[in-house]
Protein backbone atom coordinates (compact mmCIF):
# COMPACT_ATOMS: atom_id res chain seq x y z
CA UNK A 1 0.00 0.00 0.00
CA UNK A 2 1.25 3.41 -0.89
CA UNK A 3 -0.32 6.67 0.08
CA UNK A 4 0.49 10.50 -0.35
CA UNK A 5 -0.33 14.09 -0.14
CA UNK A 6 -0.90 15.87 -3.33
CA UNK A 7 -1.97 19.87 -3.98
CA UNK A 8 -3.82 20.40 -7.17
CA UNK A 9 -6.52 22.73 -8.53
CA UNK A 10 -8.95 19.87 -9.53
CA UNK A 11 -9.71 16.11 -8.33
CA UNK A 12 -8.59 15.18 -11.86
CA UNK A 13 -5.06 16.69 -11.78
CA UNK A 14 -4.49 15.37 -8.52
CA UNK A 15 -5.51 11.70 -9.69
CA UNK A 16 -3.11 12.39 -12.48
CA UNK A 17 -0.30 13.60 -10.87
CA UNK A 18 -0.99 10.63 -8.33
CA UNK A 19 -1.03 7.99 -10.87
CA UNK A 20 2.09 9.15 -12.46
CA UNK A 21 3.83 9.31 -9.04
CA UNK A 22 2.56 5.24 -8.30
CA UNK A 23 3.54 4.31 -11.59
CA UNK A 24 0.12 2.90 -12.00
CA UNK A 25 -3.14 3.57 -14.21
CA UNK A 26 -5.71 6.20 -12.38
CA UNK A 27 -8.36 4.16 -11.35
CA UNK A 28 -6.01 2.38 -9.16
CA UNK A 29 -5.75 5.42 -7.12
CA UNK A 30 -7.84 5.95 -4.63
CA UNK A 31 -8.14 9.70 -3.76
CA UNK A 32 -9.54 11.96 -0.68
CA UNK A 33 -9.73 15.66 -0.42
CA UNK A 34 -8.36 16.77 2.48
CA UNK A 35 -8.56 20.62 2.67
CA UNK A 36 -7.83 23.53 0.36
CA UNK A 37 -5.52 26.40 0.93
CA UNK A 38 -6.99 30.27 1.93
CA UNK A 39 -7.26 32.76 -1.39
CA UNK A 40 -6.32 29.89 -3.56
CA UNK A 41 -7.57 27.46 -5.53
CA UNK A 42 -5.04 24.58 -4.48
CA UNK A 43 -6.68 21.75 -2.60
CA UNK A 44 -4.84 19.06 -0.73
CA UNK A 45 -5.68 15.44 -1.77
CA UNK A 46 -4.52 12.36 0.00
CA UNK A 47 -4.29 9.72 -2.76
CA UNK A 48 -3.76 6.00 -1.91
CA UNK A 49 -2.87 2.56 -3.72
CA UNK A 50 -3.95 -0.94 -1.95
CA UNK A 51 -7.12 -2.95 -1.68
CA UNK A 52 -10.07 -1.48 0.09
CA UNK A 53 -9.26 -3.57 2.85
CA UNK A 54 -5.59 -2.33 3.23
CA UNK A 55 -7.35 1.33 2.54
CA UNK A 56 -10.18 0.87 5.12
CA UNK A 57 -7.67 -0.30 8.31
CA UNK A 58 -4.39 1.52 7.31
CA UNK A 59 -1.68 2.23 10.09
CA UNK A 60 -0.59 6.09 10.86
CA UNK A 61 2.79 6.77 9.83
CA UNK A 62 4.80 9.00 8.52
CA UNK A 63 7.06 10.16 5.31
CA UNK A 64 9.51 13.00 4.82
CA UNK A 65 10.24 14.79 1.07
CA UNK A 66 13.42 16.96 0.49
CA UNK A 67 11.61 19.42 -1.98
CA UNK A 68 13.07 22.59 -3.01
CA UNK A 69 12.22 24.97 -0.34
CA UNK A 70 12.82 23.00 2.57
CA UNK A 71 11.58 19.35 4.06
CA UNK A 72 8.53 18.14 4.36
CA UNK A 73 6.57 16.05 6.60
CA UNK A 74 3.22 14.39 5.53
CA UNK A 75 1.60 12.11 8.41
CA UNK A 76 -0.92 9.88 7.35
CA UNK A 77 -3.42 9.12 10.12
CA UNK A 78 -4.76 5.44 11.48
CA UNK A 79 -7.95 4.56 9.37
CA UNK A 80 -10.51 1.91 10.95
CA UNK A 81 -8.25 -1.09 12.57
CA UNK A 82 -4.84 0.44 12.34
CA UNK A 83 -2.38 1.65 14.57
CA UNK A 84 -2.38 4.96 16.15
CA UNK A 85 -0.14 7.32 15.73
CA UNK A 86 3.50 6.97 17.82
CA UNK A 87 4.95 10.66 18.81
CA UNK A 88 8.32 9.05 20.14
CA UNK A 89 8.94 7.03 17.24
CA UNK A 90 8.47 10.09 14.94
CA UNK A 91 10.78 12.21 17.31
CA UNK A 92 13.63 9.58 17.53
CA UNK A 93 12.84 9.26 13.42
CA UNK A 94 13.67 13.36 12.95
CA UNK A 95 16.42 13.16 15.33
CA UNK A 96 18.06 10.31 13.33
CA UNK A 97 17.91 12.56 10.23
CA UNK A 98 19.81 15.26 11.82
CA UNK A 99 17.47 17.59 10.43
CA UNK A 100 18.96 21.56 10.12
CA UNK A 101 17.31 24.49 11.04
CA UNK A 102 13.88 22.62 11.94
CA UNK A 103 10.89 24.33 12.41
CA UNK A 104 9.64 23.44 15.57
CA UNK A 105 6.35 25.30 15.65
CA UNK A 106 5.12 23.59 12.32
CA UNK A 107 5.82 20.58 13.45
CA UNK A 108 4.18 20.42 16.52
CA UNK A 109 1.13 21.94 14.83
CA UNK A 110 1.51 19.39 12.26
CA UNK A 111 1.70 16.47 14.65
CA UNK A 112 -1.45 17.55 16.99
CA UNK A 113 -3.36 17.14 14.24
CA UNK A 114 -1.71 13.58 13.65
CA UNK A 115 -2.82 14.34 10.10
CA UNK A 116 -1.66 16.77 6.86
CA UNK A 117 1.76 17.84 5.41
CA UNK A 118 3.94 20.55 6.24
CA UNK A 119 7.32 22.08 5.54
CA UNK A 120 9.22 21.41 8.96
CA UNK A 121 13.31 22.73 7.94
CA UNK A 122 15.00 24.26 5.21
CA UNK A 123 16.64 23.02 2.25
CA UNK A 124 18.94 20.35 2.83
CA UNK A 125 20.62 17.30 1.35
CA UNK A 126 19.00 14.36 3.09
CA UNK A 127 20.73 12.35 5.57
CA UNK A 128 20.50 9.14 5.09
CA UNK A 129 21.05 6.92 8.85
CA UNK A 130 23.23 3.93 9.41
CA UNK A 131 22.82 0.90 11.88
CA UNK A 132 22.32 2.20 15.54
CA UNK A 133 22.52 0.18 18.77
CA UNK A 134 20.72 0.12 22.26
CA UNK A 135 22.63 -1.19 25.44
CA UNK A 136 20.61 -1.73 28.79
CA UNK A 137 22.25 -2.86 31.63
CA UNK A 138 21.08 -4.77 33.85
CA UNK A 139 19.69 -3.81 37.53
CA UNK A 140 21.84 -5.85 39.28
CA UNK A 141 24.79 -4.35 36.80
CA UNK A 142 25.59 -8.24 36.33
CA UNK A 143 24.73 -7.99 32.33
CA UNK A 144 24.66 -5.38 29.36
CA UNK A 145 22.70 -6.36 26.03
CA UNK A 146 22.52 -4.80 22.86
CA UNK A 147 20.23 -4.65 20.02
CA UNK A 148 21.47 -3.58 16.71
CA UNK A 149 18.92 -1.45 15.13
CA UNK A 150 18.35 -1.40 10.80
CA UNK A 151 19.57 1.41 9.16
CA UNK A 152 17.39 2.98 6.13
CA UNK A 153 18.00 2.17 2.92
CA UNK A 154 21.06 3.88 2.03
CA UNK A 155 22.96 4.33 5.23
CA UNK A 156 26.28 2.72 6.74
CA UNK A 157 26.47 -0.14 8.55
CA UNK A 158 28.20 -0.15 12.24
CA UNK A 159 31.66 -0.51 12.49
CA UNK A 160 32.79 -2.52 15.54
CA UNK A 161 34.34 0.85 16.94
CA UNK A 162 31.60 2.18 17.00
CA UNK A 163 29.58 -0.64 18.39
CA UNK A 164 32.71 -0.49 20.96
CA UNK A 165 32.25 3.44 21.36
CA UNK A 166 28.51 3.15 21.77
CA UNK A 167 29.04 0.50 24.55
CA UNK A 168 30.79 2.61 26.62
CA UNK A 169 28.69 6.10 26.29
CA UNK A 170 25.92 3.73 27.92
CA UNK A 171 28.57 3.07 30.88
CA UNK A 172 29.29 -0.50 30.04
CA UNK A 173 33.04 -0.26 31.07
CA UNK A 174 33.73 -4.33 32.17
CA UNK A 175 33.51 -7.53 30.31
CA UNK A 176 32.63 -6.79 26.99
CA UNK A 177 32.49 -10.00 25.07
CA UNK A 178 34.30 -8.37 22.02
CA UNK A 179 33.35 -11.88 20.17
CA UNK A 180 30.24 -11.72 20.61
CA UNK A 181 29.53 -8.16 19.70
CA UNK A 182 31.43 -8.54 16.36
CA UNK A 183 28.84 -11.61 16.00
CA UNK A 184 26.05 -9.60 16.67
CA UNK A 185 27.20 -6.73 13.65
CA UNK A 186 27.63 -9.71 11.42
CA UNK A 187 24.68 -11.20 11.64
CA UNK A 188 22.12 -7.97 11.04
CA UNK A 189 19.75 -10.22 13.19
CA UNK A 190 18.55 -6.58 13.89
CA UNK A 191 15.92 -6.06 16.45
CA UNK A 192 17.34 -9.29 18.40
CA UNK A 193 19.08 -8.22 22.23
CA UNK A 194 22.08 -10.60 22.65
CA UNK A 195 24.11 -10.45 26.10
CA UNK A 196 27.37 -8.36 24.46
CA UNK A 197 28.82 -7.53 28.66
CA UNK A 198 28.77 -10.20 31.40
CA UNK A 199 29.99 -9.10 35.40
CA UNK A 200 32.55 -11.11 36.97
CA UNK A 201 30.87 -12.65 39.85
CA UNK A 202 32.38 -12.46 43.21
CA UNK A 203 33.86 -15.95 44.56
CA UNK A 204 32.83 -16.75 48.06
CA UNK A 205 34.82 -17.39 50.35
CA UNK A 206 34.92 -21.50 51.72
CA UNK A 207 33.34 -22.17 55.21
CA UNK A 208 35.83 -23.74 57.78
CA UNK A 209 35.41 -28.02 57.46
CA UNK A 210 35.97 -30.81 60.10
CA UNK A 211 38.06 -33.43 58.73
CA UNK A 212 37.32 -36.55 61.29
CA UNK A 213 40.27 -38.63 60.90
CA UNK A 214 38.54 -41.38 62.68
CA UNK A 215 34.95 -42.78 62.06
CA UNK A 216 31.99 -41.04 63.45
CA UNK A 217 29.76 -43.11 62.56
CA UNK A 218 27.22 -45.50 64.60
CA UNK A 219 29.11 -48.77 65.61
CA UNK A 220 27.56 -51.34 63.99
CA UNK A 221 28.49 -54.03 65.87
CA UNK A 222 29.34 -56.54 63.20
CA UNK A 223 31.60 -59.36 63.90
CA UNK A 224 35.31 -57.72 62.24
CA UNK A 225 36.73 -59.55 59.11
CA UNK A 226 39.83 -62.10 59.56
CA UNK A 227 40.20 -62.08 55.50
CA UNK A 228 39.21 -65.15 53.10
CA UNK A 229 35.64 -64.41 53.27
CA UNK A 230 35.76 -64.95 57.20
CA UNK A 231 34.57 -63.24 60.06
CA UNK A 232 35.53 -63.31 63.85
CA UNK A 233 32.07 -63.52 65.90
CA UNK A 234 33.96 -62.36 69.02
CA UNK A 235 35.33 -59.32 67.92
CA UNK A 236 32.55 -57.05 66.87
CA UNK A 237 32.72 -53.32 65.80
CA UNK A 238 31.77 -51.60 69.45
CA UNK A 239 34.46 -48.70 69.34
CA UNK A 240 37.12 -46.71 68.01
CA UNK A 241 40.88 -47.63 69.46
CA UNK A 242 43.47 -44.20 68.84
CA UNK A 243 47.20 -44.52 70.22
CA UNK A 244 48.47 -41.55 72.02
CA UNK A 245 49.10 -38.65 69.46
CA UNK A 246 46.96 -39.36 66.75
CA UNK A 247 45.36 -36.68 64.75
CA UNK A 248 41.28 -37.17 65.37
CA UNK A 249 40.53 -33.79 63.27
CA UNK A 250 41.93 -31.35 61.04
CA UNK A 251 40.15 -27.89 60.78
CA UNK A 252 40.10 -25.81 57.77
CA UNK A 253 40.40 -21.98 57.72
CA UNK A 254 37.29 -20.09 56.22
CA UNK A 255 38.55 -18.39 53.24
CA UNK A 256 37.73 -14.59 52.15
CA UNK A 257 36.82 -15.11 48.99
CA UNK A 258 37.42 -12.29 45.95
CA UNK A 259 35.02 -9.51 45.39
CA UNK A 260 33.94 -9.30 41.54
CA UNK A 261 33.27 -6.34 38.75
CA UNK A 262 30.10 -5.40 37.62
CA UNK A 263 29.83 -4.03 34.03
CA UNK A 264 30.15 -0.69 35.01
CA UNK A 265 33.64 -1.53 36.97
CA UNK A 266 32.17 -1.34 40.49
CA UNK A 267 32.79 -3.82 43.02
CA UNK A 268 31.00 -6.89 43.71
CA UNK A 269 31.23 -7.81 47.39
CA UNK A 270 31.41 -11.75 48.39
CA UNK A 271 30.31 -13.23 50.87
CA UNK A 272 33.08 -14.39 53.76
CA UNK A 273 33.40 -18.17 54.73
CA UNK A 274 32.22 -18.69 58.29
CA UNK A 275 34.71 -20.36 60.48
CA UNK A 276 34.06 -23.51 62.54
CA UNK A 277 35.73 -24.43 66.31
CA UNK A 278 37.31 -27.37 66.83
CA UNK A 279 34.86 -29.48 68.97
CA UNK A 280 37.22 -30.45 71.86
CA UNK A 281 36.28 -32.37 74.33
CA UNK A 282 38.61 -34.74 77.12
CA UNK A 283 41.96 -36.33 77.08
CA UNK A 284 42.74 -34.23 73.20
CA UNK A 285 45.12 -31.67 72.90
CA UNK A 286 44.59 -28.75 69.94
CA UNK A 287 48.29 -27.56 68.21
CA UNK A 288 49.21 -23.54 68.21
CA UNK A 289 46.98 -22.44 65.22
CA UNK A 290 44.16 -24.45 66.01
CA UNK A 291 43.79 -26.44 63.12
CA UNK A 292 44.82 -30.42 64.30
CA UNK A 293 43.35 -32.10 67.43
CA UNK A 294 45.08 -35.01 68.66
CA UNK A 295 44.61 -37.23 71.53
CA UNK A 296 46.68 -36.89 74.35
CA UNK A 297 46.44 -40.44 75.54
CA UNK A 298 45.72 -43.93 74.09
CA UNK A 299 42.12 -45.34 74.49
CA UNK A 300 38.99 -45.18 72.69
CA UNK A 301 37.26 -41.95 70.99
CA UNK A 302 34.38 -41.09 70.76
CA UNK A 303 32.47 -37.75 68.94
CA UNK A 304 29.32 -37.24 71.44
CA UNK A 305 27.06 -33.94 71.35
CA UNK A 306 29.11 -32.24 68.96
CA UNK A 307 32.55 -32.86 71.27
CA UNK A 308 35.07 -35.27 70.44
CA UNK A 309 36.71 -37.26 73.83
CA UNK A 310 39.02 -40.06 73.90
CA UNK A 311 38.81 -42.04 76.98
CA UNK A 312 41.50 -44.53 78.17
CA UNK A 313 38.90 -46.46 79.95
CA UNK A 314 36.90 -48.76 78.07
CA UNK A 315 33.46 -49.30 80.44
CA UNK A 316 31.26 -52.71 79.39
CA UNK A 317 27.94 -51.96 81.05
CA UNK A 318 27.01 -55.62 81.92
CA UNK A 319 28.39 -58.63 81.07
CA UNK A 320 31.15 -58.97 79.23
CA UNK A 321 29.22 -62.01 76.69
CA UNK A 322 29.12 -62.85 72.89
CA UNK A 323 26.96 -59.45 72.32
CA UNK A 324 30.09 -57.81 73.59
CA UNK A 325 32.50 -59.75 71.90
CA UNK A 326 36.61 -60.01 72.69
CA UNK A 327 37.97 -56.64 73.65
CA UNK A 328 41.54 -55.27 72.83
CA UNK A 329 41.93 -51.68 74.13
CA UNK A 330 44.58 -49.61 74.42
CA UNK A 331 44.06 -48.23 78.45
CA UNK A 332 42.23 -50.06 81.15
CA UNK A 333 39.28 -52.21 80.63
CA UNK A 334 35.95 -51.49 83.37
CA UNK A 335 33.60 -54.72 83.14
CA UNK A 336 30.23 -53.85 85.69
CA UNK A 337 28.76 -57.20 85.22
CA UNK A 338 30.68 -60.56 84.39
CA UNK A 339 33.42 -62.09 82.17
CA UNK A 340 31.53 -64.87 80.25
CA UNK A 341 33.11 -68.09 79.15
CA UNK A 342 35.12 -67.83 75.45
CA UNK A 343 35.26 -63.95 75.82
CA UNK A 344 39.14 -62.36 75.48
CA UNK A 345 39.80 -59.33 77.45
CA UNK A 346 43.39 -57.72 76.40
CA UNK A 347 44.47 -54.31 77.45
CA UNK A 348 47.43 -51.97 77.93
CA UNK A 349 46.00 -51.01 81.37
CA UNK A 350 44.31 -52.37 84.53
CA UNK A 351 41.27 -54.76 83.89
CA UNK A 352 38.80 -54.54 86.14
CA UNK A 353 36.20 -56.87 86.41
CA UNK A 354 33.08 -56.29 89.73
CA UNK A 355 31.73 -59.56 88.76
CA UNK A 356 33.08 -62.79 87.92
CA UNK A 357 35.34 -64.73 85.26
CA UNK A 358 34.24 -67.74 83.86
CA UNK A 359 36.51 -70.10 81.38
CA UNK A 360 37.75 -66.66 79.83
CA UNK A 361 41.40 -64.86 79.30
CA UNK A 362 42.58 -61.85 80.19
CA UNK A 363 45.80 -60.26 79.36
CA UNK A 364 46.65 -56.96 80.94
CA UNK A 365 49.99 -54.58 80.75
CA UNK A 366 48.63 -53.47 84.34
CA UNK A 367 46.82 -55.17 87.48
CA UNK A 368 43.92 -56.95 87.39
CA UNK A 369 41.18 -56.83 89.93
CA UNK A 370 38.23 -59.73 89.90
CA UNK A 371 35.67 -58.93 92.77
CA UNK A 372 33.61 -62.00 92.09
CA UNK A 373 36.26 -64.74 91.18
CA UNK A 374 37.09 -67.36 88.53
CA UNK A 375 35.48 -70.70 87.39
CA UNK A 376 38.09 -71.94 85.10
CA UNK A 377 37.02 -74.93 83.96
CA UNK A 378 40.63 -75.48 83.15
CA UNK A 379 40.74 -72.82 80.59
CA UNK A 380 40.25 -69.53 82.69
CA UNK A 381 43.27 -67.51 82.16
CA UNK A 382 44.73 -64.19 83.87
CA UNK A 383 48.35 -62.55 82.88
CA UNK A 384 48.72 -59.15 84.31
CA UNK A 385 51.86 -56.97 84.13
CA UNK A 386 51.14 -55.81 87.66
CA UNK A 387 49.13 -56.75 90.59
CA UNK A 388 46.05 -59.51 90.80
CA UNK A 389 43.19 -58.91 93.28
CA UNK A 390 40.60 -61.79 92.98
CA UNK A 391 38.51 -63.33 95.70
CA UNK A 392 39.04 -66.82 94.27
CA UNK A 393 40.18 -69.26 91.53
CA UNK A 394 38.71 -72.46 90.43
CA UNK A 395 40.28 -74.63 87.95
CA UNK A 396 42.48 -71.74 86.37
CA UNK A 397 45.51 -70.55 85.28
CA UNK A 398 47.03 -66.99 87.12
CA UNK A 399 50.14 -65.61 85.63
CA UNK A 400 51.41 -62.11 87.24
CA UNK A 401 53.98 -60.07 87.58
CA UNK A 402 52.85 -58.15 91.09
CA UNK A 403 51.92 -60.03 94.08
CA UNK A 404 48.63 -62.20 94.17
CA UNK A 405 46.08 -61.41 96.81
CA UNK A 406 43.35 -64.19 96.59
CA UNK A 407 41.19 -65.57 99.20
CA UNK A 408 41.31 -69.61 97.66
CA UNK A 409 42.82 -71.31 95.14
CA UNK A 410 41.32 -75.05 93.99
CA UNK A 411 43.51 -76.81 91.54
CA UNK A 412 44.85 -73.80 90.18
CA UNK A 413 47.70 -72.56 88.57
CA UNK A 414 49.16 -69.64 90.09
CA UNK A 415 52.27 -67.79 89.84
CA UNK A 416 53.20 -64.23 91.18
CA UNK A 417 56.07 -62.33 90.61
CA UNK A 418 56.14 -60.65 94.06
CA UNK A 419 54.35 -62.17 97.51
CA UNK A 420 51.28 -63.91 96.90
CA UNK A 421 49.08 -63.69 99.47
CA UNK A 422 45.84 -66.11 100.34
CA UNK A 423 44.38 -64.39 103.37
CA UNK A 424 40.79 -63.73 104.43
CA UNK A 425 37.61 -65.80 105.72
CA UNK A 426 39.16 -69.18 104.37
CA UNK A 427 42.93 -68.25 103.02
CA UNK A 428 43.81 -71.45 101.31
CA UNK A 429 45.53 -73.02 98.49
CA UNK A 430 44.10 -76.31 97.62
CA UNK A 431 45.63 -78.61 94.69
CA UNK A 432 47.34 -77.12 91.85
CA UNK A 433 50.28 -75.05 92.14
CA UNK A 434 51.43 -71.82 93.39
CA UNK A 435 54.45 -70.13 93.43
CA UNK A 436 56.19 -66.36 94.20
CA UNK A 437 59.44 -65.15 93.46
CA UNK A 438 59.34 -63.91 97.27
CA UNK A 439 56.77 -65.20 99.72
CA UNK A 440 53.91 -67.25 99.87
CA UNK A 441 51.72 -66.24 102.87
CA UNK A 442 48.35 -68.46 103.24
CA UNK A 443 46.19 -69.62 105.95
CA UNK A 444 45.90 -73.03 104.95
CA UNK A 445 47.79 -75.20 102.20
CA UNK A 446 46.16 -78.61 100.88
CA UNK A 447 43.09 -80.06 102.95
CA UNK A 448 42.05 -83.11 104.43
CA UNK A 449 41.39 -85.18 101.59
CA UNK A 450 45.42 -84.81 101.36
CA UNK A 451 44.99 -82.67 97.50
CA UNK A 452 48.12 -82.86 96.25
CA UNK A 453 49.06 -79.32 96.37
CA UNK A 454 52.30 -77.75 95.42
CA UNK A 455 54.02 -74.44 96.37
CA UNK A 456 57.21 -73.23 95.54
CA UNK A 457 59.32 -69.50 96.26
CA UNK A 458 62.18 -68.91 93.30
CA UNK A 459 62.78 -67.89 90.13
CA UNK A 460 59.30 -68.19 87.98
CA UNK A 461 59.29 -71.12 85.18
CA UNK A 462 58.46 -68.41 82.75
CA UNK A 463 61.40 -66.90 83.59
CA UNK A 464 63.72 -69.85 83.65
CA UNK A 465 62.10 -69.99 80.01
CA UNK A 466 63.13 -67.12 79.51
CA UNK A 467 66.57 -67.58 80.54
CA UNK A 468 67.09 -70.30 78.53
CA UNK A 469 66.12 -68.23 75.47
CA UNK A 470 68.27 -65.82 76.33
CA UNK A 471 70.98 -68.09 76.28
CA UNK A 472 70.46 -69.48 73.14
CA UNK A 473 70.09 -66.05 71.49
CA UNK A 474 72.80 -64.68 72.77
CA UNK A 475 75.22 -67.95 71.05
CA UNK A 476 73.64 -67.14 68.41
CA UNK A 477 74.39 -63.36 68.23
CA UNK A 478 78.14 -64.69 69.01
CA UNK A 479 77.87 -66.62 65.88
CA UNK A 480 76.39 -63.56 64.05
CA UNK A 481 79.18 -61.11 65.07
CA UNK A 482 81.56 -64.24 64.24
CA UNK A 483 80.69 -63.94 60.28
CA UNK A 484 80.43 -60.41 60.45
CA UNK A 485 84.60 -60.43 61.62
CA UNK A 486 84.94 -62.79 58.54
CA UNK A 487 83.25 -60.01 56.32
CA UNK A 488 85.18 -57.09 57.28
CA UNK A 489 88.65 -59.19 56.57
CA UNK A 490 86.94 -60.00 53.20
CA UNK A 491 86.73 -56.86 52.72
CA UNK A 492 89.83 -55.63 53.74
CA UNK A 493 91.34 -58.23 51.36
CA UNK A 494 88.74 -57.50 48.37
CA UNK A 495 88.53 -53.50 48.14
CA UNK A 496 91.10 -52.98 45.14
CA UNK A 497 89.95 -56.28 43.31
CA UNK A 498 86.09 -56.01 43.98
CA UNK A 499 83.83 -53.48 42.01
CA UNK A 500 83.45 -50.03 44.22
CA UNK A 501 79.82 -50.07 44.17
CA UNK A 502 79.50 -53.50 45.38
CA UNK A 503 82.05 -53.32 47.76
CA UNK A 504 81.02 -50.21 49.13
CA UNK A 505 76.93 -51.62 49.79
CA UNK A 506 78.71 -54.90 50.96
CA UNK A 507 80.57 -52.32 53.92
CA UNK A 508 77.91 -50.59 54.64
CA UNK A 509 75.35 -53.18 55.55
CA UNK A 510 78.17 -54.83 57.88
CA UNK A 511 78.30 -51.37 59.73
CA UNK A 512 74.45 -51.38 60.16
CA UNK A 513 74.08 -55.36 60.88
CA UNK A 514 77.31 -54.55 63.74
CA UNK A 515 75.18 -52.02 64.97
CA UNK A 516 72.34 -53.81 65.64
CA UNK A 517 74.64 -56.91 66.78
CA UNK A 518 75.89 -55.27 69.49
CA UNK A 519 72.97 -53.18 70.50
CA UNK A 520 71.02 -56.84 70.64
CA UNK A 521 73.81 -58.47 72.80
CA UNK A 522 74.11 -56.06 75.21
CA UNK A 523 70.19 -56.16 75.77
CA UNK A 524 70.40 -59.59 75.95
CA UNK A 525 73.52 -60.62 78.26
CA UNK A 526 71.65 -57.47 80.85
CA UNK A 527 68.25 -59.33 80.76
CA UNK A 528 70.10 -62.21 81.32
CA UNK A 529 72.45 -61.09 84.28
CA UNK A 530 69.24 -59.80 86.12
CA UNK A 531 67.38 -63.20 85.92
CA UNK A 532 71.00 -64.89 86.89
CA UNK A 533 70.67 -62.47 89.68
CA UNK A 534 67.35 -63.14 90.85
CA UNK A 535 68.07 -67.15 90.53
CA UNK A 536 71.05 -66.86 92.52
CA UNK A 537 68.86 -65.09 95.57
CA UNK A 538 65.99 -67.35 94.93
CA UNK A 539 66.15 -68.95 97.93
CA UNK A 540 65.64 -66.21 100.18
CA UNK A 541 61.94 -66.78 99.66
CA UNK A 542 59.60 -68.02 102.84
CA UNK A 543 56.70 -69.95 102.61
CA UNK A 544 54.46 -68.96 106.27
CA UNK A 545 51.34 -70.90 106.47
CA UNK A 546 49.52 -68.88 109.68
CA UNK A 547 47.13 -72.16 110.69
CA UNK A 548 48.17 -75.65 108.75
CA UNK A 549 49.60 -77.03 106.52
CA UNK A 550 48.11 -80.37 105.51
CA UNK A 551 49.64 -83.87 104.31
CA UNK A 552 49.64 -84.65 100.61
CA UNK A 553 51.67 -80.85 99.99
CA UNK A 554 54.69 -80.11 98.72
CA UNK A 555 57.31 -77.36 99.00
CA UNK A 556 59.68 -76.42 96.75
CA UNK A 557 62.62 -73.69 97.46
CA UNK A 558 66.04 -73.94 95.51
CA UNK A 559 66.47 -77.17 94.20
CA UNK A 560 64.96 -79.03 97.62
CA UNK A 561 61.70 -80.38 98.01
CA UNK A 562 59.61 -80.66 101.50
CA UNK A 563 56.99 -83.37 101.35
CA UNK A 564 54.62 -82.88 103.97
CA UNK A 565 53.37 -85.81 105.37
CA UNK A 566 51.75 -84.96 108.36
CA UNK A 567 49.48 -81.82 109.40
CA UNK A 568 52.03 -78.60 110.88
CA UNK A 569 50.52 -75.51 112.33
CA UNK A 570 51.25 -72.01 112.45
CA UNK A 571 54.99 -72.28 109.90
CA UNK A 572 57.43 -71.34 107.93
CA UNK A 573 59.42 -73.18 105.28
CA UNK A 574 62.78 -71.62 104.19
CA UNK A 575 65.69 -72.75 102.69
CA UNK A 576 69.13 -73.54 104.35
CA UNK A 577 71.95 -75.72 103.87
CA UNK A 578 70.80 -76.68 100.61
CA UNK A 579 67.57 -77.98 102.14
CA UNK A 580 63.92 -77.02 102.99
CA UNK A 581 63.87 -76.74 106.54
CA UNK A 582 60.50 -75.10 108.73
CA UNK A 583 60.01 -73.47 112.15
CA UNK A 584 57.61 -71.24 114.06
CA UNK A 585 55.56 -69.20 111.66
CA UNK A 586 57.44 -66.08 110.94
CA UNK A 587 54.66 -63.69 110.42
CA UNK A 588 51.45 -63.39 113.18
CA UNK A 589 48.27 -64.16 111.82
CA UNK A 590 46.93 -60.64 112.74
CA UNK A 591 50.00 -58.71 110.37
Amino acid sequence: MKVKYFNAETREEAAVNAANYFGCEEDKVTLEFVSAEEDSDISLFVAMTGTPREIANMDAHYKLFYEEDGVYLELYGKRGAGRSFDNNALAQYISKKKLGSLFVPALQELTTRTAGRGRIAGVQDEYFYGEDMIVEISDDECQATAVLLAPEPGGQNMSIDEAKQKIYDAGVLHGIDIMALTMQLEAKDYGVSNVIAAATAPVNGDDGKLIFNFSIDERTKAPREIGSGKVDYRSLDLYVPVEQGALLVTRTLATDGKPGISVRGKSLIQSQGKDITLPKGKNVEVNHDKTEMHASCAGMVEFVNNSVNVSNVYNIKGDCDLSVGNIDFDGTVHITGSLRSGNTVKATGAVIVDGSVEAATIIAGGNVEVKGGMQGADKGLIEAGGAVTIMYVERGTVHADGPVTLDVSIHSIIESGDTLTAKGKRGAIIGGRAGSSSNIIANYIGALSNARTEVFVGVMPRKRARLQFLENEIARLEGERLKLNQLDAYLAKSKTTMDNEAWQKLKLSGIENRKLNTENLLDSHAEKDALLYELEHATEGRVHVLNTVFSGSRVLIGNDTYVVNNEIDFVSFRYNDSQVVYGPCEVSKGA
